[in-house]
């Protein structure tokens, strides 16, 4: 429910930027490289998806507690246990909305809270595929700083993904397939720079397996 209500101020800030863009504005940018292993279902049947995805995200950094953002890049998927799929690869893009917040300093507790959409496809001349997909996550997750550069962060993530695969030409075909239930466990090192410059490593285990990779900067 708080996503539902944060996501009118977030299309707000979004188009006040696209008409009005202020650049003197504080933000954080980020870029992503993921790969992910997420073990969807149609009834009773597995599906492992193997998903690589290289995004950006920026945060806008008004707020020092609670900050909105958005996120788009391109996305790489395949999926198994689905004869009609067999040996495809769907690529696409993806764009979300996100929000996150922090309590305390030195330990601090974070929250965050998005929302993901996610296209891909695969055609031949016989055949055309797409996978349409629609990702909620939410997480919280306790950090501790060492130094003031090195940041160690252990918690929770919690993803709900309901994605419709449709087949059209040899093979006519709807499936819809939804995550396997249950929390994920995630681990992240982060190192940052003295000039505002952040690498950071995330491993999550659970239905929704990931490795990501973040290069990130503040721009103030």
């Amino acid at each position: 429910m708080l996503f539902v209500f944060a996501v009118p101020p977030v299309f707000s800030s979004i188009a006040e930027a696209a008409y009005s863009p202020d650049f003197r504005k504080p933000f954080d940018f980020s870029l992503l490289l993921s790969n992910s292993n997420i073990d969807l279902q149609t009834g009773s049947t597995p599906h492992r998806v193997s998903l690589d995805r290289i995004s950006i995200e920026i945060f806008t950094l008004i707020e020092p507690r609670i900050q909105f953002g958005f996120t788009s890049g391109s996305s790489n998927l395949s999926l198994d246990n689905d004869p009609a799929s067999a040996g495809r690869s769907f690529n696409g893009y993806h764009a979300g909305l996100m929000m996150r917040s922090t309590l305390g300093r030195n330990p601090q507790i974070d929250f965050h809270a998005n929302y993901t959409y996610q296209e891909t496809k695969n055609e031949t001349a016989s055949q055309r595929m797409t996978l349409n997909w629609h990702e909620w996550a939410t997480g919280v997750s306790g950090k501790i700083v060492f130094g003031q550069q090195l940041a160690l962060s252990i918690g929770w993530a919690y993803h709900d993904v309901n994605a419709n695969r449709r087949a059209t030409g040899d093979i006519y075909q709807t499936q819809n397939l939804k995550l396997a239930s249950g929390p994920q466990g995630r681990l992240e090192i982060a190192w940052s720079d003295r000039s505002d410059g952040r690498v950071s490593l995330a491993i999550q285990r659970g239905s929704y397996q990931q490795v990501m990779f973040r290069f990130s900067r503040k721009f103030k």
